[in-house]
């Protein structure tokens, strides 16, 4: 009984950590695009003060 739960413990812990780590990428993502994006503007508005 013990060898039967272990494969299905560590079919659970695998999916849970791919889940997690698809979640942080996902995250990571969006924080650098929105990073990107104010940074941008920021740029813009620089640009568009020395004028």
């Amino acid at each position: 009984m013990e060898q039967s739960k272990r494969p299905v413990l560590h079919r659970i812990k695998r999916k849970f950590i791919i889940i997690i780590t698809a979640f942080m990428l996902g995250m990571a993502n969006g924080m650098h695009t929105e990073d990107a994006r104010i940074k941008g503007n920021q740029n813009y508005t620089e640009q568009h003060k020395k004028d």
